[in-house]
């Protein structure tokens, strides 16, 4: 599993920059691979990545 992931928004002339099918915002690991998404907002993708690095016990 990553260790780091952060929240980039692709946009419709990056998709494949990121090797995905649609534009959304999507957490990346440090090598700009997209691991989850895509997601509507912000604040999902957040949500997303708290989640899997916290995952509830």
């Amino acid at each position: 599993m990553p260790g780091d992931l952060i929240a980039v928004h692709v946009a419709d002339e990056d998709i494949g920059d990121y090797r995905v099918r649609e534009a959304g915002w999507y957490a990346v690991d440090e090598t700009d691979a997209p691991i989850l998404g895509p997601f509507t907002t912000l604040a999902e993708c957040e949500r997303a990545i708290r989640d899997r690095l916290n995952p509830p016990s």
